[in-house]
């Protein structure tokens, strides 16, 4: 390096945004002003390699001023910052899937996600499916399975979606857009702990009749048998109820539950 060098570096040592005052620095006067200054990158033209890793790896939005990044230096921001996305032209496959591995939203920056991605996607976060326009069956039980309140974010959920999310939390049954009579039959059969929900509104003789189905059922679920004894909106003697329709294991469970009080 010559004293012409060394003072330009000098110079870059003091003010990182000197470098626009080069043409053609060397590796060690790019690698100056990146440690120092990541964004000083935009205004080197002659970008070395290990500059631009630098500068991603100080800074993952900088990836925006990156001539011609490789793959793997576009991997290295949407890993560190998942939404550096936006800043990559024509990103590869493989640089997009790493950025909704990395987080589920950075499928909204991405043209006509296949349907692998959006399964990625609502698997990494299940809210993700918000970005997603008409999810297929499968995405939105991959969502709701993740987490129930992706229902609220679907328009127009399958019914295998809402039976899931309702199961995992009955509070689900608020954020369901269109269900028929049926549908509702087959929810409170799910959970009956939809019943607390919807109890100033709903058919009390259509919940009874299905419990006399739930608690005569040979392997009724416990856990159902248990959210039904405890359910305090149903005013009912919910003891002889089940001493008089309940199946065999309906009558076990229920003397458990007294005997554990």
């Amino acid at each position: 390096m010559n004293a012409m060098d060394n003072l330009e570096l000098k110079k870059i040592k003091e003010n990182p945004l000197y470098i626009r005052e080069i043409e053609n620095p060397s590796e060690e006067m790019q690698l100056e002003a990146i440690k120092k200054n990541p964004f000083t990158i935009q205004y080197v033209e002659n970008q070395c390699e290990k500059c631009k890793e630098e500068a991603v790896r100080r800074n993952p939005t900088t990836i925006e001023y990156v001539k011609n990044p490789s793959e793997e230096i576009c991997i290295l921001a949407v890993k560190s910052l998942w939404n550096a996305l936006k800043l990559i032209k024509e990103p590869s496959e493989k640089v997009v899937e790493e950025a909704v591995k990395t987080k589920g939203w950075a499928i909204q920056f991405v043209k006509n996600p296949s349907e692998k991605l959006k399964q990625i996607a609502v698997s990494k976060d299940y809210d993700a499916i918000k970005y997603i326009e008409d999810p297929s069956p499968e995405v939105q039980l991959i969502a709701v399975k993740n987490h129930w309140s992706a229902i609220k974010f679907i328009k127009n959920p399958t019914l295998e979606a809402m039976r899931t999310s309702v199961k995992e939390d009955a509070e689900a049954i608020n954020f369901l857009p269109n269900y028929t009579y049926e549908d509702l039959e087959t929810f409170i059969g799910d959970n009956i702990n939809v019943v607390k929900y919807l109890y100033e509104s709903i058919d009390v003789d259509m919940v009874v009749d299905i419990l006399t189905k739930k608690v005569a059922e040979e392997n009724v679920d416990e856990s159902y048998l248990l959210d039904f004894i405890d359910l305090e909106v149903l005013e009912m003697n919910k003891v002889e109820f089940i001493k008089e329709y309940g199946s065999k294991r309906a009558k076990i469970i229920l003397v458990d539950s007294m005997l554990s009080i």
